[in-house]
């Protein structure tokens, strides 16, 4: 992964809430940050620098999101830096527009952190890569006496990529670096190597034909591709043609992204199991508690309508609503508290774990001892959900499961990360072999994918007889 240190970003948009949303989260990652609310602006701003990346709102008055990615692509300065649309819309005509317009991609409002980082860092890789093949092309172009001095620096500079690169003269593969050898499984036989349309499927080699008749190169395009062994998995291509050992050659450079998109895949089926576990919670509490208690009202409330009963007997059938109603008034209040503790969206994360524990341990069900710095500190909205959730699932599941008599959990910040510390002395169980199974672990992979979803680090320790240790790490 690059070092984002000096990598630089643009935001246009006219909405400085926007501006700001991106710029804390982009910043926090090291990236240097300009802004404009408008395209005018914008253009004067790069009149004295060039940025890397630029993120380009839709709609905006004047001149909106296309008419600006439009004149950038006629800048020949501009032409090549990538444009990523950030909109509300996900009607495909408008996608279709912003893509005819040279963008290269599109973030969704409202915006996803973990989503904003990897969109902007990928693209910021392949603007990288290209800029290393076409600087070696220019080099090619300009000095021809030492032409095949620099043909053996770019191999040599392919060889050490972390991307694939093949060379190619129609359709057919002349040369590779050693990445594109072990990614594709590349074979040379008595005729030369394979053509590379014999990687990819029929969609795959549509879209390959119309990448190679690309005028100069251009992309990234995300496309599904094929190995030796017939093993899909997808590639992130960028493509460029330049002059190689006397002769014009189409290069392609392709990473391999697949882990990145079953992550994704994980991630959103975990979010979706946890929303499913969540909403059968609910209207197991609704059913069973306060479905219960108005049923009772119900039938209180038919016989105080009969006319058969006496004075006391309708004052205690009173009396019983009353009790019922409270009840009923409590229940709905746990209910709400479950979904969202109001301690915790009124007085932070530190007080709303403080009260939990405070009280879990009045129950004398288990011991609780909870060490936190005594200086407050600030964690965003959604970091606080998550880490609360977290510690609920935790406790949940020593309760549970692990016959434990103590927990000891720590939390505090330092240096902008968020650490949490948490153990039981319970029975323990075999973490590897339990998450591997389905059943019984989805609570482990809820607070997983939480922390993946915070960008963040986590990891179990647990084996049978030893107890539980969580440890994680969260940017805040």
């Amino acid at each position: 992964m690059q070092e984002p240190v000096s990598r630089k970003i643009h935001i246009i948009d006219d909405d400085p809430h926007t501006i700001q949303v991106l710029e804390h989260i982009l910043k926090n990652k090291g990236y240097h940050i300009n802004s404009s609310l408008s395209g005018m602006d914008a253009f004067n701003a790069f009149k004295s620098y060039t940025p890397d990346l630029i993120l380009l709102d839709i709609i905006m008055p004047e001149m909106d999101g296309y008419q600006v990615c439009r004149l950038l692509k006629n800048d020949r300065i501009m032409v090549n830096i990538p444009v990523i649309f950030i909109t509300a819309s996900h009607d495909t005509s408008e996608l279709v527009k912003g893509f005819d317009a040279g963008a290269v991609d599109f973030i969704s409002k409202p915006v996803n952190r973990a989503e904003l980082l990897a969109r902007v860092n990928t693209h910021l890789e392949l603007k990288m890569s290209r800029d290393i093949i076409e600087s070696k092309n220019m080099e090619l172009q300009l000095e021809v006496e030492t032409r095949k001095e620099l043909e053996e620096k770019f191999k040599a500079l392919s060889e050490t990529a972390f991307e694939a690169v093949v060379f190619m003269q129609n359709g057919n593969i002349i040369e590779g670096n050693k990445a594109a050898f072990e990614l594709f499984g590349i074979q040379k036989t008595g005729s030369g190597f394979p053509s590379v349309f014999s990687y990819t499927d029929e969609k795959g080699t549509e879209l390959l034909r119309k990448i190679l008749q690309t005028q100069g190169g251009s992309g990234p395009w995300e496309m599904v591709f094929y190995n030796a062994e017939k093993k899909p998995f997808y590639g992130l291509v960028q493509y460029q043609t330049l002059n190689y050992k006397g002769e014009n050659v189409n290069v392609l450079a392709i990473r391999d992204i697949t882990r990145q998109k079953e992550m994704d895949k994980e991630i959103f089926n975990a979010i979706l199991e946890a929303e499913e576990k969540e909403r059968k919670r609910f209207s197991r509490d609704m059913h069973d508690g306060l479905g219960a208690l108005l049923s009772t009202l119900k039938i209180y409330t038919g016989l105080l309508q009969k006319d058969n009963k006496t004075p006391q007997e309708k004052e205690l059938l009173l009396f019983e609503m009353k009790d019922t109603i409270n009840k009923a008034v409590e229940s709905a209040r746990t209910i709400a508290n479950n979904l969202m503790p109001s301690v915790l969206m009124d007085h932070g994360l530190l007080k709303a774990l403080r009260s939990f524990t405070e009280a879990l341990n009045k129950t004398k069900i288990i011991n609780i001892r909870f060490l936190y710095p005594e200086s407050s500190f600030y964690v965003n909205t959604n970091t606080e959900i998550h880490i609360y959730r977290i510690v609920l699932e935790l406790v949940n599941n020593t309760l549970k499961h692990a016959r434990a008599q103590n927990i000891y959990m720590e939390i505090d910040v330092k240096e902008n990360v968020l650490m949490l510390d948490y153990k039981d002395d319970g029975k323990g169980f075999a973490f590897q072999e339990t998450y591997d199974t389905k059943s019984g672990s989805q609570g482990l992979k809820n607070i997983l994918s939480r922390i993946n979803f915070m960008d963040g680090e986590g990891k179990f320790e647990s084996e049978p007889g030893a107890g539980l240790h969580f440890y994680c790490k969260v940017p805040v």
